[in-house]
């Protein structure tokens, strides 16, 4: 529907809808996106939000959904919905490069656990997007020649946020209404608050991390990026679930989305610590304030807390998590070091600085922070702050 200008986004209930009602079908949309993808290559600059994508694996998907639409046995409320999934993830049949140009010379022939999720619940997958090379870093900028630089749909003169940035581009550009990353440090939500849609980091091991590269095993988990909260609520249920190829999420409680349509917030109370919350921008400020006015309008308390040694938790993170990266890749990084963009050679180049004296002393504070959050979880339900 393009009778409007400027962004209108369409979720997933307008999907179903349109398909239940016989208006579009999976394959027609499908066809849609084919030619969408081929315009968003060829403008200037180029989106690059899916950097690989196959014509006739989209028509597959999507003509199986329509016959399943036509005989009422649809699998889930995801049948026929359109996703991407970031390079990080082994799709079948694209290459897992992983953001680089030495990793993935072979198509792959097995999906990781989240790509057959997505399939067995009838999803079309559109392609692979994007990302920061090996996800370290929060840009999204990537100009090696497999991936160039992935456009802001707001602004193309603008960064995506990373590492996570295709997948935040395709959801902002219409090209799909749910997108798949995965975030150690802010992955997935920077990218989705520099591109305007929503992104949840999922509960370490709530979602399989099975068949994508194991960058940081104690940091990284994976989340959807989509159009509203309802679909990332969505989304995360159908997701979120033991998988024994993934031993991090074997015992978990079973998602639910009961209270998901309550008609009001009353008896949930929000944590705003306000020194931090006004440590922005005022425009951002003046607006974010006004979403805090919103939600108690809708029957929230908002509680007054503290949120201690941030700095001292930013600094064990970018610790933690390097020093595991670069643990990980280290045979790459001795390998194809000229291969690899200049800032990830930067970044893992200074996380071969750090001894093991200053890993335990970040997962000392790691811990002591996560003691800080149990306490103030005890008196709310969540933490309210800016985007980034």
């Amino acid at each position: 529907d393009s009778a409007r200008n400027g962004f209108s986004f369409k979720g997933i209930k307008d999907y179903l809808e349109c398909y239940r009602s016989g208006k579009l079908t999976p394959s027609q949309v499908a066809k849609n996106i084919i030619a969408m993808l081929e315009d968003s290559d060829k403008s200037m600059p180029p989106l690059r939000a899916i950097v690989q994508w196959d014509q006739e694996q989209i028509m597959l998907m999507a003509e199986a959904s329509t016959t399943r639409y036509r005989n009422k046995c649809t699998l889930s409320y995801l049948d026929g919905i359109p996703v991407c999934l970031k390079e990080e993830f082994k799709v079948v049949p694209y290459h897992h490069r992983v953001g680089t140009v030495f990793l993935g010379t072979e198509p792959e022939t097995e999906d990781a656990t989240v790509a057959k999720k997505l399939r067995d619940a009838g999803a079309i997958i559109i392609g692979v997007s994007n990302m920061h090379e090996l996800g370290t870093g929060t840009t999204g900028c990537n100009p090696n020649r497999y991936h160039k630089i992935p456009r802001n749909p707001y602004k193309p003169n603008h960064f995506t946020g990373g590492s996570s940035s295709g997948s935040a581009a395709a959801v902002a550009a219409g090209l799909c209404p749910v997108a798949i990353g995965t975030d150690g440090g802010g992955s997935v939500r920077i990218p989705s608050s520099f591109c305007g849609v929503v992104g949840l980091k999922g509960t370490f091991g709530r979602i399989s991390c099975h068949g994508s590269l194991p960058l940081s095993y104690s940091t990284v988990s994976v989340g959807p990026i989509c159009t509203s909260v309802a679909d990332a609520a969505i989304v995360y249920s159908i997701l979120a679930e033991p998988d024994p190829l993934y031993p991090y999420g074997l015992k978990q409680p079973k998602a639910t989305l009961s209270d998901m349509c309550a008609p009001d917030l009353k008896g949930l109370k929000l944590g705003v610590d306000w020194t931090f919350f006004k440590a922005c921008d005022a425009e951002v400020l003046s607006v974010c304030e006004k979403a805090v006015e919103y939600l108690q309008r809708l029957g929230a308390s908002v509680v007054e807390v503290s949120l201690p040694e941030m700095e001292e938790a930013r600094v064990a993170h970018v610790i933690c998590i390097l020093s595991e990266m670069r643990d990980f890749l280290q045979p790459d990084f001795n390998k194809h070091f000229q291969e690899m963009n200049l800032d990830t050679r930067a970044n893992l180049a200074l996380a071969s600085q750090f001894t093991a004296l200053d890993y335990i002393t970040a997962n000392r504070q790691r811990t002591r922070s996560m003691g800080f959050l149990r306490e103030i979880f005890s008196t709310v339900n969540c933490i309210l702050t800016p985007g980034i």
